[in-house]
């Protein structure tokens, strides 16, 4: 009796011990990243900015018109390494929620990437989608503008690599003056392979250089040098969106520029949400976090989600009252929202 008494409050004290590790062990840090459900928003409607009204995307420069509807861009909630901390706490709860997603920080972030390079990053992908997006309603809608490419860096063994410099603007090819990445690309195509007499301005003074021509594993000719871009176009853009990121919006600013810049509606009144990447030739491109930008939509009322055809097979749970159409160019995405009501008979991910 005497050795049971002894022991029970050492027992006591270690299952107290215990439950202090198992309490404190559900605050520890974690490798993983963990994407929710974000905050959508609609990208015809007016907000607040330092007590001013604004159009979310605001268009200076030319005739608009009033809409009706949604066009709601979809985010996700990012938590985790680098930019934050995820604890074992929260990779459990969302474990357990439908279509969870959780993976290790090291498969999305080259190792030592900080929070602040990832921030600064999104950012600066933010604005070139925005930048984009004007640049392919414009092309939409036949107005001009002026795209200026220059050299940012070389592919390995890039037949250009020893004759031009990071930051040559090209300004002209075999005698074509380029405006646009995609002008570039069929001039390229169109000298089948031969040196192509390629004009550039390089600190202020142009030189004409000629530049040898590789043939890729797809078959397209290439000179080997990835471009940066700068834009000068005829009408000014503001969009005021804050603490969003990344370059997923794209599609969703250019309908929402070509429904303000246009009499007819591309709502016609309804609910749509979407995503993805946008070139100025009009291509929608993947974006990361699909099922839940999908859920983000329809816990919102969206009936429409305009999801990119590479991200198709990634969404595994379309919700009820919501179908989510494959897209992978703008031209298609405007042919669905304006197709009449029960002849959409376009492709759709489920």
């Amino acid at each position: 009796m005497d050795a049971q008494r002894k022991l029970r409050p050492r027992a006591k004290r270690v299952g107290a011990y215990l439950a202090i590790v198992v309490f404190l062990t559900m605050f520890i840090p974690t490798p993983y990243t963990i994407q929710a459900p974000g905050p959508t928003f609609d990208t015809l409607e007016q907000v607040e900015v330092e007590g001013t009204t604004h159009d979310m995307v605001e268009i200076d420069g030319a005739e608009t018109y009033p809409t009706e509807g949604r066009l709601d861009l979809t985010t996700i909630s990012v938590s985790g390494p680098p930019t934050s901390s995820s604890l074992i706490l929260e990779v459990l709860y969302h474990a357990v929620q439908p279509y969870p997603a959780i993976t290790p920080a090291e498969l999305l972030y080259p190792p030592e990437t900080t929070g602040d390079e990832v921030r600064d990053q999104n950012a600066e992908a933010m604005v070139d989608s925005q930048s984009w997006a004007v640049a392919a309603a414009l092309e939409h809608l036949d107005q001009d503008y002026m795209q200026r490419l220059f050299a940012l860096d070389f592919t390995e063994n890039s037949p250009a690599q020893d004759i031009l410099e990071p930051n040559d603007e090209i300004v002209s090819v075999n005698g074509t003056e380029i405006t646009g990445h995609g002008q570039l690309v069929n001039t390229i195509q169109e000298a089948e392979g031969e040196p192509v007499e390629m004009t550039i301005r390089r600190n202020g003074a142009e030189q004409t250089h000629t530049i040898p021509v590789t043939q890729g594993e797809d078959g397209t000719y290439q000179v080997g040098v990835f471009l940066d871009s700068e834009f000068e176009f005829p009408i000014d853009v503001d969009i005021f969106l804050e603490d969003v990121g990344g370059p997923s919006a794209g599609l969703m600013f250019t309908l929402a520029l070509i429904d303000r810049m246009t009499e007819e509606s591309v709502t016609d009144g309804r609910h749509i949400a979407g995503t993805g990447t946008i070139d100025p030739d009009g291509t929608v491109g993947p974006i990361g976090g699909i099922q839940q930008k999908v859920t983000a939509a329809a816990s919102e009322g969206a009936t429409i989600f305009l999801a990119p055809e590479l991200n198709c097979e990634e969404i595994t749970h379309v919700p009820n009252d919501m179908t989510v159409y494959s897209v992978d160019t703008l031209d298609t995405a405007l042919e669905i929202l304006d197709a009449p009501a029960g002849e959409m008979n376009y492709p759709t991910c489920s």
